[in-house]
């Protein structure tokens, strides 16, 4: 599915640490979210943070590199959007939405990636997790 993205930057505190999201509000109106009944989550921790648990320039750029590789390996198995992703307490996580959960899965387990995450694909075919984000 093509994504031009009409992403918002929403950034607060959460526990004394700043949280940083940018999340594609564009989504809100998106006309096949039955299409992509999957919620996935992958997390990854900051190499080196900040003392604020934010990510330093060079692993600002590892990050960027690492979220391309990983969707570049989605994309090649499933329909999928990015939902955006969210950076807090020496943590980002990234938020995508898939059509096929099965080949997802496969997928993660057997990506070679530049760091380490955690991940977790599940049913949500009414978007209540993305719902926390997209209706704030």
């Amino acid at each position: 599915m093509p994504q031009d993205g009409t992403f918002s930057v929403i950034a607060g505190k959460v526990d004394g640490f700043p949280l940083v999201a940018m999340i594609d509000m564009g989504l809100r109106e998106l006309p096949d979210k039955q299409d992509l009944s999957f919620f996935l989550s992958l997390s990854t921790s900051l190499i080196n943070p900040t003392s604020e648990g934010l990510p330093t320039r060079s692993d600002a750029d590892n990050l960027n590199a690492w979220e391309e590789v990983v969707e570049s390996q989605l994309r090649s198995v499933t329909k999928l959007v990015f939902v955006g992703r969210v950076t807090w307490n020496g943590h980002r996580e990234l938020l995508y939405y898939v059509g096929n959960h099965q080949p997802t899965v496969e997928a993660l387990k057997t990506l070679s990636s530049t760091r380490p995450f955690a991940f977790r694909c599940e049913r949500d075919e009414k978007w209540a997790k993305a719902d926390y984000w997209l209706n704030r």
